[in-house]
């Protein structure tokens, strides 16, 4: 164990070590990440994504702010353009986006825990836990949009702190209007234009990735109360320039007010959130029954002995308190507005809610490591009873952390279908529409089949599972004998026009979910089907060529 400490430390810890962790983390993060990526079959709304990036390689000037109408900025859908060209499977093409933006958040938790003044270590070990922890590892492997928002935010909250940081050399005891006098004359030019700059760039691109990014300014600014200020105008005066950068944001998010489909974005949300009149109105009281659910999204995916770190960490005296209030009280901040309003909230809402509370958790385990490293002084007993605390403490987290990341990594890897989700979840990945399973399997079936004879495909839906993730693994492939719609849902009819055209083809299959698939065919048209675990739905491929004219039309 002692050979195994010194190796530790002169590897890691030595002065002139930083490369050697930075290229053990980079390798660790790399070789888990992109091992069995696509384990896990496509969700709907990677499909979702993905289908739009090819709409964009097809016909840019038409498509490149197509996102808009569905309420979803577009930054993160041109980010899949370029490597839809780079690999021949779409859905790793899409999900390697996420994986270059999960090690963005990588590098960005590290400098943001230097900025906090953690050690060495917990800087270690906070990129280590942000590339294994299950909230982390998965949403780092999906082709979802949470990943990329959560680093621009990581990146806001960096130059947050850096610009109150700056503070603490800068004189903030004037009078209000001088304080906010020579704060803006600082802005105009010095080390300050460019923090304010960054912080601005970090708003607006989050912006550009996802709207719910305004849920992330209130959290920022409760960090002009990091530094203590003698008086109260220094807290005025660190307003100032995060007033600038959250206004810089705005404008640069304000430049996709030049696109018609602007007004768009804010169409859909009614559809995930109450309206303010409807929360006054008594809707919060079901929005609070939610919130044990919520918990339980942290407890699964961070671990009970995270969360038991950020209670600790509230409580122990240390240097990092004042920060650890700070990063939890974010972190709620953010949070509130979802718990309070959503109507349907799934655990990916609250990833930049898991930054807050992973920050402070390491800060915390900061405080006991350097409980168990101070040198004995007169205080002998104190300090023997810290060291056993920090013992116990470090011991009993650091072995529910080990089962929760050991538990998800060995599902993740090996068996997706029994990956510890929590039930929203496990709806939504495996069991539901949404869930890709059979997906491949499909498009395997339709290529094979198109090769000898042409074949028109009727899918339930409009978008989204289908037929948008048929469609994705279709693009850019000889598909000259195919020819595939969407038929809405439930599936009780066949639309004329769809009929029409699919005379002229010399099959015409259905490929629909089985409890959304109404319409009376024997079984001996059923080509093939691909169940979901836990007895889910299946998707079913049925042969309707010599049905098709007695089917019911709408």
């Amino acid at each position: 164990m002692k050979t195994l400490t010194k190796f530790f430390r002169h590897y890691f810890l030595s002065p002139g070590t930083e490369i050697n962790w930075y290229i053990t983390i980079t390798l660790l993060y790399f070789g888990t990440h992109i091992f069995a990526l696509l384990r896990l079959p496509v969700f709907a709304d990677e499909a979702i994504y993905i289908r739009w990036a090819q709409l964009i390689m097809d016909e840019p000037a038409r498509y490149a702010f197509f996102s808009l109408n569905d309420g979803k900025t577009p930054l993160f859908i041109w980010l899949l353009v370029p490597f839809q060209y780079l690999f021949t499977d779409q859905l790793f093409a899409g999900r390697i986006v996420a994986v270059l933006a999960g090690f963005l958040q990588v590098l960005l938790t590290g400098a943001v825990i230097r900025k906090l003044k953690g050690s060495r270590i917990a800087e270690m070990l906070g990129m280590l836990l942000v590339c294994f922890l299950p909230f982390w590892f998965f949403h780092h492997r999906m082709a979802l949009m949470d990943g990329l928002l959560t680093a621009w935010i990581t990146l806001a909250l960096y130059y947050t702190i850096s610009i109150q940081e700056y503070f603490t050399t800068t004189r903030t005891d004037q009078s209000l209007i001088a304080s906010v006098i020579d704060t803006i004359k600082k802005i105009a030019w010095s080390k300050l234009t460019w923090l304010v700059v960054g912080c601005a760039c970090a708003i607006g691109a989050a912006f550009w990735t996802k709207l719910p990014a305004v849920l992330a300014i209130p959290a920022l600014y409760i960090w002009i109360f990091w530094q203590p200020s003698k008086k109260i105008t220094g807290f005025f005066a660190r307003l100032v320039p995060l007033g600038v950068a959250t206004f810089g944001g705005l404008c640069i998010f304000a430049l996709l007010k030049l696109h018609p489909a602007f007004g768009q974005l804010f169409s859909r949300g009614s559809d995930f959130l109450y309206p303010i009149s409807d929360v006054l109105a008594g809707a919060w009281q079901h929005s609070l029954q939610q919130i044990p659910s919520y918990i339980t999204y942290f407890i699964s995916y961070l671990s009970p002995g995270l969360l038991l770190l950020l209670v600790f960490g509230l409580f122990v005296p240390s240097k990092h308190r004042r920060t650890i209030v700070l990063l939890t009280l974010s972190g709620l901040v953010f949070m509130a507005p979802i718990a309070l309003m959503g109507k349907v909230v799934y655990a990916r809402y609250f990833l930049p809610v898991g930054l807050f509370f992973t920050l402070a958790a390491i800060l915390t385990i900061d405080v006991f490591i350097h409980y168990l490293q101070e040198k004995p002084v007169s205080k002998f007993a104190q300090q023997a009873a810290q060291k056993l605390q920090a013992t116990i403490v470090l011991g009993t987290t650091g072995f529910l952390l080990l089962i929760t990341i050991v538990t998800n990594l060995s599902a993740s890897y090996f068996n997706s279908d029994a990956t510890p989700f929590v039930p929203t979840d496990r709806v939504q990945y495996l069991t539901e529409w949404s869930s890709g399973h059979g997906i491949t399997e499909t498009v395997r079936l339709i290529q094979r089949e198109s090769q000898t004879k042409r074949i028109a495909v009727a899918t339930e839906g409009y978008f989204g599972t289908l037929p948008d993730a048929l469609l994705l693994y279709l693009h850019s492939r000889p598909v000259n004998s195919i020819w595939l719609e969407g038929i809405g849902q439930p599936v009780r009819s066949i639309p004329p026009t769809f009929t029409r055209k699919a005379k002229t083809y010399d099959e015409v299959w259905l490929v629909a979910n089985s409890h959304r698939m109404f319409l009376n065919l024997p079984k001996e048209q059923l080509k093939a089907e691909f169940c979901r675990p836990y007895q889910a739905p299946c998707l079913q491929v049925w042969d309707i060529t010599q049905q098709l004219e007695q089917l019911p039309t709408e």
